[in-house]
């Protein structure tokens, strides 16, 4: 008797200086939509001096999002504008993941967080690297797949199809940490709540 079996389709990575990329994470053979982005100096400026902040795990509605950086984060040039783009990509996330709140973890790195290729157990994750060397991707279906990895620059957009997707089991995207002594500022927003 031959056994059944479901092929996957071929998962596709995509890029673009749009925003509305986002979007394309909708698509079923599609695992990753990069929005490419260049981050202003005054926003760079205050994620490069925030070398002695404490890391920030949190969720919050998009409207009190503001609020809560606001107190929580260190008073400097490009304040203003680093909380404003964090409430931009958390009203993104809401609006396209159709959630009410957004779980938001703001960690600043001195290593590898996950220095391994895996996959997220979670529906979807936003990834942006404010400084530093960001995140690395392959588009293979495991961990040890020889296809070559590429890498997010800093401050773009990454959303991450995870195996927490409907469908998605084993279709996520593998993805690691760059192997670095370099500091990093990593946003992670995952969607919360219905």
């Amino acid at each position: 008797m031959l056994a059944a079996f479901q092929l996957l389709p071929q998962m596709k990575q995509l890029q673009s200086s749009s925003s509305d990329i986002l979007t394309e994470l909708f698509q079923p053979d599609v695992n990753l939509v990069i929005w490419q982005r260049e981050l202003s100096q005054r926003i760079r400026t205050y994620a490069a001096g925030l070398s002695k902040f404490a890391d920030l795990q949190l969720v919050a509605e998009p409207e009190e999002l503001t609020r809560l950086l606001q107190n929580r984060l260190p008073d400097a040039e490009g304040k203003a504008e680093f909380i404003a783009d964090l409430a931009l990509l958390s009203q993104m996330l809401t609006c396209l993941m159709d959630c009410s709140a957004v779980g938001v973890r703001l960690k600043r790195l001195e290593k590898a967080m996950c220095p391994r290729f895996h996959t997220d157990h979670v529906a979807a994750r936003l990834l942006v690297t404010y400084s530093g060397p960001a995140t690395e991707w392959h588009a293979g279906t495991t961990a040890q797949s020889q296809q070559p990895y590429q890498q997010i620059r800093t401050g773009e957009v990454a959303l991450l199809k995870g195996s927490g997707w409907t469908g998605n089991k084993d279709g996520a995207i593998w993805h690691r940490s760059p192997n670095t002594d370099q500091p990093r500022l990593l946003l992670s927003l995952d969607p919360v709540g219905e």
